[in-house]
């Protein structure tokens, strides 16, 4: 059944329904445009059968009307899709401010190796207070011992990968000479002047990287000038030098072997064998404290250090007043957790870059020796630690630029 309209009848803003008869029923949805369209006939009888006919004028108009209708409701899908979005955006899962801050690899690991240097940094003033009231050999064995439980597991899971436990050796190797001249130097050495000369690192990677080969450009010659200047400038102020600045300085040699044999050693492994290469790192680590502490005890006469002068009583007071606290925070925290860190941003940071990351490190470690050691320099330190400081910055960010404008 159909029905038309002349093509001249009014626009209609509202429903028409026409009773005709007490059985037939008609319903109009009148467009404001001048084709109208009869939607829906209804009729009933008294079979009580129902049918649904739709009539138009022209068959495009049906079209047009509903290429409107999905225009409007795409665009309203598409608004409250777009406000989805930027609610979820600003306030959902992946906020905009992770967004900027974790942008790429490159720069979550150097987000985490700037966390680590507060926690190195805060490692010089508490192994030297710990070493005002207990043996410095005991506290090293403890510390490192303490570091290692946790990757034991993995380094004998992997006993079999021989490529791993000799690159696992070989860094816990460099590592321990690091850490033993480092405690010794601080025996004897301000630990803000200790923490100072340690960044040394800094000009000691570069220049280890070109006697491998690269090419060292000559104001990498002068930024290491400047700094040997910081340094003899730090030296004049507060304690007179002593024999421990020279085993700081050692440290910071050991460190930086260690720091480019990381990144070496890291972007050639896999992921998944970083806990059982930290492992074997983190056991040769106590294993060398260890003996350096027998060591002592049997060419240094140092009586503690002789297991068969122990006794039960000896051990039990030693454990009472050892202190715990100071060897769990720099075993788990400052030597496991830091060292399991910079093995993973290495991978996309380079030495070089890690080295200059850890240039901020003296800065926390003064702050630190300042606040809780009470530790104070004349202005001849304040001047060469600005130069030590400012050097090490300045040469990378020379090299940077210079390497930009190569490409351009």
């Amino acid at each position: 059944m159909a029905c038309k309209w002349p093509s001249r009848a009014p626009a209609y803003s509202a429903s028409i329904t026409a009773k005709l008869s007490p059985s037939i029923s008609f319903t109009f949805h009148v467009s404001p445009s001048k084709r109208h369209r009869l939607t829906t006939v209804s009729i009933h009888s008294s079979n009580s059968f129902s049918s649904l006919i739709s009539s138009r004028r022209s068959p495009d108009s049906g079209v047009k009307i509903r290429k409107s209708t999905n225009a409007i409701g795409c665009s309203a899908s598409n608004q409250k899709k777009s406000q989805s979005i930027n609610f979820k955006t600003l306030f959902g899962k992946k906020y905009l401010w992770r967004r900027i801050l974790f942008a790429s690899t490159k720069v979550r690991s150097i987000i985490l190796l700037n966390a680590i240097t507060v926690v190195y940094a805060s490692n010089i003033p508490v192994v030297k207070e710990v070493e005002a009231i207990t043996d410095p050999a005991s506290f090293t064995v403890v510390r490192f011992v303490v570091s290692a439980i946790p990757f034991l597991p993995f380094a004998l899971q992997s006993w079999d990968d021989a490529r791993i436990r000799n690159a696992g050796i070989e860094l816990g190797v460099w590592v321990s000479l690091g850490y033993l001249t480092q405690a010794l130097g601080l025996l004897t050495s301000d630990a803000g002047r200790a923490s100072f000369i340690s960044m040394f690192t800094v000009i000691v990677v570069p220049l280890l990287d070109g006697m491998l080969g690269a090419i060292i450009p000559a104001y990498t010659w002068f930024g290491a000038l400047m700094s040997i200047v910081g340094v003899a400038m730090l030296e004049s102020s507060g304690s007179p030098p002593c024999i421990g600045d020279l085993l700081n300085f050692l440290s910071a040699v050991f460190f930086g072997v260690h720091m480019l044999r990381t990144e070496h050693i890291s972007r050639s492994t896999d992921k998944k064998n970083f806990l059982a290469l930290l492992g074997y790192e983190v056991c040769v680590i106590a294993i060398s404290s260890t003996i350096w502490y027998f060591l002592g005890g049997w060419f240094g006469d140092v009586q503690t250090c002789d297991p068969s002068s122990w006794t039960w009583e000896m051990i039990w007071h030693w454990l009472a007043v050892f202190p715990w606290i100071p060897a769990l925070y720099t075993g788990i925290f400052s030597t496991g957790l830091c060292l399991w860190i910079e093995m993973a941003a290495m991978r996309d940071v380079s030495a070089t870059e890690t080295a200059i990351i850890y240039g901020l490190e003296p800065v926390w470690g003064a702050g630190f020796a300042w606040f809780l050691l009470g530790e104070r320099w004349g202005a001849a330190g304040w001047v060469g630690a600005s130069l030590v400081l400012e050097n090490s910055f300045r040469w990378p960010l020379t090299n940077m630029q210079n390497q930009k404008n190569m490409f351009l």
